[in-house]
């Protein structure tokens, strides 16, 4: 055993040793060697310790001289990986200091806890100069050149210099806040961390926000180094974390795993688990951890991965808890950028409809970062395309300046006050407080001295400012918003949709404008400033209160406006309650007149909470229906092989209810059916075919459609086939039928090894052929012509006409005694067995892919994208839709006459993009992105048929 001299110092401390000694023990070699001592200062202040004792201390007598111990290393110990360490009291008052060193110790804010704050004046002070000594050093590595440079334009403003003392508590505030918030890395823990082969992730980044890979970027010799942020993640995306193995960190996130190593492994483990724990237990946010898929309609739908905000609801079963999805995984460009040349898919955010669903399928998360407001973002802005951002649009919709900021509705609904789509109409009837008048107190403009004081006192041109009178009818046009706002501008955009109200009602003018043009008017405004929706809807219900009018059909055409606005825009949710009340009055008292129209309005106002609204002016046609009284029409839905359905089109009827009408029709009531079903947009004489998204409006749709088109139609079409085929209802075997015959037909279902047809096949293809012949209705024998139709032109060249007459003839004795409804389904059960059945079929032009050859056919169908040969239909690759990330279409280069279509496949690590050229890009891109959403339903059931079930038909 080695003497206690040459013993290494040990992590954990000894019983019987105190501070004090282990201090001495170091500092007694130095203490008994002083350095020489300096001309003008006394040799006892040389020194590099000095012993402190308190005033009441003892003298203590003279000890024996010690022997000089050995020296003693300064090295810290290396670190193992078991630190055991203590904090022991201090077991006297002595203690030592050191004075004259070389060194300093500096304290910084290295990052910010869950509802860390900075409040205490002397926090915030420090983490203020710190910010201001990290800005103008240059030298501090967690920030960027961009956010150095903004953050000096923010000490401009504000006055701010290194050094300066004193500086307002509120700019202190501004400084922290701006950095915490703005800056990526700053406020954050820093690991090195390595990822796979080729991600080039160096350092992991753990703060407030999330985690970020980082790689360290080398500068030029004028300007620092500075780290790239590769990839961020919230605390949303995240989870769970866990160590497989020492050094292994696998991140389970919402849509992918991410596998890091890192020598701090547990430390990362332990911060983030604290950030998420923390986060969570305020947060009003679930992630879908499996399916929850049902016919009930008052129940919610979701898919493992969805992230679903939760809402108040009273009465629900034990174990159920309420909410609305407002995220999913997949979003189409062409809804969120409708203007512009963008279309495809993408992950993002889409929204859905409110209702219950078991607590099992979920668990709690961190609120998604697309909902929380930027930092600079104090109201609403002036109008313009520009003012949301595309899949984090966020937005300050509320009555007044007094409500509290609120999510913009585009996003997401939230119940008020406990209200839910179900309760909200008896409850809020039952309550006085929901009247408008009290609405009116709080939110509009209040008198002021000299203003008001008596009507007496009011000029001839100005209207009272009192409540009682501000919601009721006016003759004089508005010249400020009812309701109250900072902006100034305000009152102008109020002044003008109050004149196109008053127009619209004959109480104002048209002045040269018609009656479609005053609407468009009074849309676009509303469209353009969204704040102003809550004054809209109030101006409308002043107008239609005590209405006094000469003109004897004012008060009718204000409900037609209103009838119009409920299905074009919403109201802000603090509005929403004096809203339902009031159409819910005028719908239900007795004897009340325009019951009918009230209640379609509040219907309206329903659908647009659910779907967003309409987004395109009525045309002239059906603004003149909708002022006669009209609101539905008759429109014409075409099925394969040309069955026509008409169904009955309201004003807000959207895709998915037509949908669920023809299915119904089709005997098709699960929702899991009607999900696989779709109706595409058909111009040019089918040169244009685009689906339509099930949330959106028919007639929004149509009045754009007439505009490229007169003579569009709508089509109805199967687009995923996991559900299995039903032979009970005429009409669904018709359809699916005449889908499936014309890719039969050009022999895309046929797979040809090497170009050759067995015997099998021949005499398969042969009794098709029988049953197609026998669906026309017809036993005589086919003729040559008839065959050749029947057969793909490639399959009919590989032997004889008259051969296959001989074929042919043996099966139709077989299926004679079938009706033609018997012979299409029998069909049906047939060719379900065909590897390339329930698939969506396009040509492809180019590609700038190596592993397969161009031309070629793409058969996308729930197995993924199978790149086939163009004539023998043999599988070259197949891209499973797991690997599938995005698709986008591109407009046609110079000199090609078709669009490309980039598809990004591949998992986190390793991406790449394949650029494929054919007619239908749209199609391809959405048909991809409805196979993908069926994919994370996870449906296991088979298409094909049993060989029982096609024999008994």
């Amino acid at each position: 055993m080695l003497p206690p001299g040459k013993r290494r110092p040990e992590g954990k401390f000894k019983k019987k040793q105190t501070p004090r000694d282990e201090a001495l023990q170091i500092l007694k070699p130095q203490m008994d060697n002083p350095p020489a001592p300096q001309p003008k200062r006394p040799a006892a202040s040389s020194t590099a310790v000095k012993e402190i004792k308190p005033p009441k201390t003892k003298t203590r007598p003279p000890d024996r001289p010690l022997p000089i111990p050995p020296p003693v290393s300064r090295e810290l110990p290396i670190e193992t990986e078991t630190i055991q360490t203590q904090l022991h009291q201090s077991t006297n008052e002595e203690h030592y200091t050191y004075t004259n060193v070389p060194w300093r110790l500096y304290l910084r804010k290295e990052v910010f806890y869950p509802k860390d704050s900075f409040n205490n004046p002397l926090v915030l002070d420090l983490i203020f100069k710190q910010i201001v000594n990290d800005t103008l050093s240059e030298a501090c590595v967690r920030i960027t050149r961009d956010e150095r440079q903004k953050m000096k334009a923010l000490f401009a403003k504000h006055g701010v210099e290194q050094n300066m003392d004193p500086v307002e508590e509120h700019v202190k505030k501004t400084i922290v806040t701006a950095a915490r918030e703005t800056w990526e890395i700053y406020f954050s823990r820093l690991f090195p961390a390595s990822g796979s082969v080729g991600t080039g992730v160096q350092v992991l980044s753990v703060s407030h926000s999330g985690i970020k890979l980082l790689k360290t970027v080398k500068s030029s010799a004028a300007a620092p180094d500075y780290f790239r942020v590769l990839r961020p993640y919230t605390y949303a995306d995240i989870l769970f974390v866990t160590i497989p193995s020492e050094n292994m960190l696998e991140f389970n996130l919402t849509n992918e795993k991410l596998i890091l190593f890192s020598a701090k492994a547990p430390q990362v483990k332990h911060l983030i688990d604290t950030f998420i724990s923390e986060i969570k237990k305020d947060s009003d946010y679930v992630i879908a951890e499996r399916n929850f898929v049902t016919d009930d309609r008052a129940m919610l739908n979701f898919h493992k991965g969805d992230i679903i905000r939760l809402q108040v609801m009273d009465g629900l079963e034990k174990g159920y808890i309420y909410g609305c999805v407002v995220r999913k995984k997949v979003v189409f460009l062409e809804e969120l950028k409708r203007d512009t040349a963008d279309f495809g898919w993408k992950f993002g955010a889409v929204f859905s409809r409110s209702g219950a669903f078991p607590a099992e399928c979920v668990h709690p998360i961190a609120a998604p970062d697309f909902l929380s407001l930027p930092l600079d973002r104090k109201s609403e802005p002036r109008g313009g395309a520009g003012q949301f951002a595309v899949s984090s649009a966020v937005a300050v919709a509320v009555a007044s300046t007094m409500a509290a900021h609120e999510i913009d509705q585009t996003i997401e609904r939230v119940s008020l006050d406990g209200f839910g789509d179900g309760d909200l109409d008896e409850r809020a009837l039952q309550d006085s407080k929901y009247d408008m008048l009290e609405f009116a107190k709080k939110y509009f403009r209040q008198g002021t001295k000299g203003k008001g004081d008596s009507l007496k006192g009011k000029s001839k041109n100005r209207d009272s400012r009192e409540p009682t009178d501000m919601i009721k009818f006016s003759k004089n046009p508005l010249t400020e918003s009812l309701i109250e706002f900072t902006d100034p501008a305000m009152d102008r955009v109020a002044a003008d949709l109050f004149l196109s109200v008053m127009r619209f009602m004959g109480d104002a003018p048209l002045r040269l404008s018609s009656e479609q043009e005053v609407l468009s008017t009074f849309l676009k405004l509303i469209g353009e400033f969204t704040l102003m929706r809550d004054e809209a809807y109030c101006q409308l219900l002043k107008q239609l209160t005590a209405n006094t009018s000469s003109k004897p059909d004012s008060c009718q055409r204000g409900w037609r406006l209103l009838y119009i606005l409920t299905a074009f825009h919403r109201c802000s949710e603090v509005l929403k309650p004096f809203l339902v009340k009031y159409l819910q009055q005028a719908s239900r008292s007795a004897g009340a007149q325009y019951q009918g129209i009230a209640k379609a309005c509040e219907q309206n106002l329903k659908k647009t909470f659910q779907y967003g609204g309409r987004i395109i002016p009525p045309n002239s046609m059906e603004l003149k229906a909708m002022m006669a009284g009209r609101s539905s029409k008759r429109q014409l839905f075409l099925f394969p092989g040309g069955i026509e359905r008409h169904a009955k089109i309201k004003t807000c009827s959207i895709a998915l209810e037509v949908i669920e009408e023809l299915c119904y029709e089709m005997s098709l009531h699960r929702l899991e059916a009607i999900e696989e079903y779709a109706i595409f947009l058909v111009t040019n004489r089918g040169q244009n075919v685009r689906p339509l998204n099930k949330n959106e409006y028919i007639l929004d749709v149509a009045t754009e459609a007439e505009l490229v088109d007169t003579n569009y139609s709508f089509w109805f079409r199967r687009v995923i086939w996991t559900q299995p085929l039903k032979f009970e209802n005429e009409l669904s075997v018709a359809m699916h039928y005449n889908q499936i015959l014309p890719d039969y037909r050009k022999g895309l279902m046929n797979v040809l090894p090497h170009g050759k047809v067995s015997d099998q096949q021949f005499h398969q293809i042969s009794k098709l052929a029988a049953l197609q012949h026998r669906a026309k209705d017809i036993i005589f024998i086919p003729s040559i012509h008839e065959l050749s139709e029947y057969i793909a032109a490639p399959l009919f060249k590989k032997q004889p006409p008259q051969q296959w007459v001989t074929m042919v003839t043996q099966h139709m004795q077989q299926v004679q005694t079938l009706t033609p409804h018997q012979a299409r389904a029998q069909f049906l059960g047939l060719v379900s067995a065909f590897p390339m059945f329930g698939s969506s079929f396009f040509y492809i032009q180019s590609s700038s892919s190596t592993t397969f050859f161009a031309p070629c056919i793409i058969a996308v169908n729930q197995h993924g994208l199978h790149f086939l040969h163009k004539t023998t239909h043999e599988l070259m690759t197949v891209v499973p839709l797991v690997e599938v990330q995005s698709s986008r279409t591109q407009r046609p280069t110079a000199g090609t006459s078709y669009p490309y279509v980039d598809l990004t496949v591949g998992d986190v690590n390793t991406q790449r993009v394949i650029q494929l050229q054919l007619e239908q890009g749209l199609e391809l891109c959405r048909v991809i992105a409805m196979q993908v959403e069926n994919m994370m339903s996870v449906r296991e059931k088979r298409l094909t048929l049993p060989p029982s079930e096609i024999t008994m038909l």
